[in-house]
């Protein structure tokens, strides 16, 4: 019976082993489905046929467990067909450094923090302007005054960090993820966060001038890690800054700044832009379905046709008339003057007239 009971516990170890196994390098299986490479730590995962799957988070499962075969295929078709960016979008691991650690490279000419994980370390007023911090993990580190202008901080990952009052301009933040860092007077103007995705509560921030081409500022109810959550930038700076093709649906921007601003292509469904600026803006092919203008200015704006399907009923913007297509001018034809019949003297009157009591 002993025997029994080893080989028992044995097999069930070896089993609960390979169900946990995950699918998909880790990574978030409605995400995939939906054609979306996100890397999980597989906290919330699901069993299903022996295999054990991933998610980002609560939603992500529950949209799984409604047809789980349907989205396991999908994922493994985006998954097979884009295997060599799926394993390039899995981050490298990143070295825990301390304190010390970080001061060192700081003080050194050839800073280099790349592939480091800092992690709740303090780097306030520090000028890292020479830091390399590419892949660098600044997961609740302070920067609160921090000058990271131009650095180069692609794939950085800036989760819950304090960025009160840090600038940021210039710096390169192509593929950076920032999710509910705390943000208050934070200066990335003409910074590049060209497919950067970023959540949270922003404020007044400075976003003017920025390259935020792809970028994925937008509510994924299907893909929230830290629950739902949206950007929220009321009264934010973004003027002239290129959204191209950027998804920032149901954002906040109310009395923001978007003069002269390219959104076209942007999924803007209902996004907040109460009074806010798109004065010269080019809107041209957004989405703007239920999306809330009460009072915002769009004088001179480029592609207003874009707008059909806001949400009226909560105020109207301000110059936003779309004009009806005018008819093609059709060139004047000759017409048909109908025959009219004159009494002369070789046509006479074919109707006798009556012209009792007339004066000739």
């Amino acid at each position: 019976m002993n025997v029994i009971k080893k080989l028992t516990i044995v097999i069930g170890l070896m089993l609960s082993s390979y169900a946990f196994a995950a699918e998909f390098n880790n990574q978030c299986t409605n995400g995939l489905s939906q054609g979306i490479s996100f890397t999980t730590n597989c906290e919330i995962k699901e069993v299903f046929g022996g295999k054990t799957y991933c998610f980002s988070g609560e939603a992500a499962r529950a949209a799984f467990l409604a047809n789980p075969q349907e989205v396991i295929n999908k994922a493994s078709a985006f998954y097979a067909k884009n295997v060599d960016k799926a394993v390039k979008d899995v981050e490298p691991e990143r070295e825990k450094i301390s304190q010390a650690d970080a001061l060192k490279q700081i003080n050194s000419k050839t800073c280099d923090l790349s592939n480091k994980d800092a992690g709740y370390l303090e780097f306030d007023k520090m000028d890292l302007r020479h830091c390399k911090m590419v892949n660098t993990s600044f997961f609740g580190a302070y920067l609160r005054g921090a000058n990271l202008s131009g650095a180069n901080m692609q794939k950085s990952y800036l989760n819950l960090a304090r960025l009160e009052d840090a600038n940021l301009s210039g710096a390169d933040l192509t593929d950076a993820t920032i999710f509910q860092a705390i943000f208050d007077k934070t200066n990335f103007q003409g910074a590049n966060l060209t497919n950067a995705r970023m959540i949270g509560t922003l404020g007044n921030v400075n976003m003017s001038d920025a390259t935020v081409i792809r970028g994925r500022f937008g509510l994924d109810i299907g893909n929230q890690p830290m629950g739902a959550m949206r950007f929220d930038a009321i009264g934010g700076k973004f003027a002239h800054t290129n959204f191209e093709g950027a998804d920032i649906n149901r954002s906040n921007f109310r009395f923001a700044d978007f003069r002269g601003a390219n959104l076209r292509n942007t999924d803007l469904f209902r996004a907040d832009f109460s009074k806010a600026d798109l004065t010269g803006a080019d809107i041209t092919g957004a989405k703007f379905g239920e999306a809330i203008l009460d009072g915002t200015i769009m004088t001179n704006v480029k592609g207003l046709e874009a707008i059909k399907g806001y949400e009226e009923s909560k105020g109207k913007c301000i110059d936003c008339t779309i004009t009806a297509a005018q008819p093609e001018s059709k060139a004047d034809t000759p017409q048909k003057v109908s025959a009219i019949d004159m009494m002369t003297a070789e046509n006479p009157a074919v109707k006798v007239c009556n012209i009792r009591g007339a004066r000739f």
